[in-house]
Order: structure tokens, then sequence, then C-alpha cells
């Protein structure tokens, strides 16, 4: 079986629009990148890779920095651009958040569809673990990832909440990314979204890109059947894809958030680079 190759945009793509969080305007342009680049953020004439190790904040979102640049909820672009085999992009920004768009990654899919998928001549870089890693809280939250032939992403979500309760989703890159997870929304609880806002978040949320969650409705009519948890394994990949890398592995979420998303990708970067060091 041949080995996946590296790919990259055909041609720039920009999207432009206000961040969930800090409710700022920016433009995003993806612009292509040469074999074995990876996907950067440029910002402010500093360059931020997209990997786990510069990570500085997972609340609400996922944040990436370095020195006093941050780039502020990158999951669902990087998402999509995973999702769609891009893996070397330069992505220039002119505000602190990647823009919400729709509340998914729908919409930077048929962008990058749009631009098209150039196939390059490097193999893909796979991580293959050889070890299980994980991380959990003492609610029951949990990331687990387990050694495997292929690469199978499974989320499980509970919430004792008469529209949400016990709702699971696997995925595999086999399947269609743009159909299965890319028009899954963010969402929040309604009882959330006051104290959301009391704290600064959330000023760029709307009944178009986020799924309010009533105790007998939602905000709007589903997108996918449980939306919510599609979501959520939607942001799994998208902080998975902070390794840099595709990943042969099984990975778990359970009721899990940025946080021990980001901490499981972690180890797992840390224990690819000892063993990169004594290879």
């Amino acid at each position: 079986m041949n080995s996946p190759r590296q790919g990259t945009l055909k041609e720039r793509i920009s999207f432009s629009g206000v961040g969930i969080h800090t409710g700022q305007s920016a433009t995003v342009t993806i612009c292509p990148a040469e074999e074995n680049s990876g996907r950067r953020f440029l910002s402010a004439g500093h360059e931020i890779p997209a990997t786990v190790d510069n990570v500085v904040n997972c609340d609400r979102c996922t944040v990436l920095g370095k020195g006093q640049i941050r780039v502020h909820t990158p999951e669902h672009l990087l998402a999509a651009l995973a999702g769609s085999g891009v893996d070397n992009a330069l992505i220039e920004m002119d505000g602190p958040e990647v823009p919400i768009l729709d509340g998914a990654s729908l919409e930077f899919c048929l962008g990058i569809q749009k631009a098209g998928v150039e196939v390059q001549s490097a193999p893909a870089r796979v991580l293959k673990p050889r070890r299980p890693h994980s991380a959990s809280r003492e609610n029951g939250a949990l990331v687990l990832l387990l050694p495997a032939d292929s690469t199978l992403y499974e989320y499980s979500l509970f919430y004792d909440h008469p529209m949400i309760g016990y709702q699971h989703v696997e995925f595999r890159p086999s399947d269609d990314f743009t159909k299965e997870l890319a028009p899954a929304r963010t969402f929040a609880l309604w009882e959330e979204v006051k104290p959301l806002l009391e704290r600064g978040l959330a000023q760029g949320g709307h009944a178009d890109n986020c799924l309010v969650v009533f105790q007998d409705r939602f905000s709007t009519p589903l997108k996918v059947e449980c939306e919510p948890v599609r979501h959520k394994c939607l942001d799994l990949i998208g902080d998975f894809a902070l390794l840099n890398a595709r990943i042969e592995a099984r990975i778990l979420g359970v009721k899990a958030g940025h946080a021990l998303h980001v901490e499981c990708a972690r180890k797992v970067w840390e224990d690819m680079l000892v063993v990169n060091e004594r290879s």
C-alpha cells in the first residue's frame, strides 16, 4: 500500500468575520506552503507554528502564543485542514482570533475544496504511538489514546440535560469529514451563556454560529444528528492536529474539553520527541 503524501492548497483563500470570544473582526488568509513546513500562523509579523508546544491557554478555546502574540480559537480551522488533507499551510491573520464563521468547520472546508488540495511529493508524517497516553479529571472527563493499526476518533458526551443526555460518535479519516463533522456548531447550555458574557467571552456569538441548548428546545434546528457530540469530536481532531502530523491511533474523548485534549496530545508529543532522540 502506498504511503500517504503531504498536501497543501493550490491557491490562497481568505475568510473574514468576528471571533466568538473576543468579538473582534479578523481576516485569515490560508496560503500554499512548501513540503515539511507544517501548519503555521503569521500574526503581526511573527510566525507561530500550530504545534502543541505553542499552546498557552485552553479556557473555552485553544490559544496559541509566542511572546505577546496570541492566536485564539484555531481548532475549527485546524480540524478543517486536517480533515481535508492539508498538512502544510501558512495562515496569515490580521486579528487576535480566527473568525468563528458558522461556528463549525464547514465554511473552511468548502473554501478549501474550492481552492483545491495539491498532493505533494514528500510522504506525510505519521505518528504511531507505541504505548497508551491519557489525561483525566475527577469528574470522569477523559482523553485516552491507544496504539492501533488505523486511526479512529471517538467521543462520548453526557449531560444530565433533557436535550442532550448521552451521545456517542465515531470518525475515521476514510469518512467524509465535510458531511459527518464539519457542520456541527459549537454549543452552550442556556445556563452557561450569561456567565460567559460576564467573563468577557462569547462576544461574537449569535444564532448563526452557536447552538444554545434550552431545557426544552435548541435555539435553531440541528445541522446534523447529535450535533453537540459531533462538535466535540471536531474539536478533538482540531486539537490533535497540533501534533503537526497525521496520527495512527485510537483516540477517545469522554466529557472532555480543550485542556484535556491538549494535555493528552502534549504527552504524545513529548514521548515522540524522546523516541526520535533515541533513534
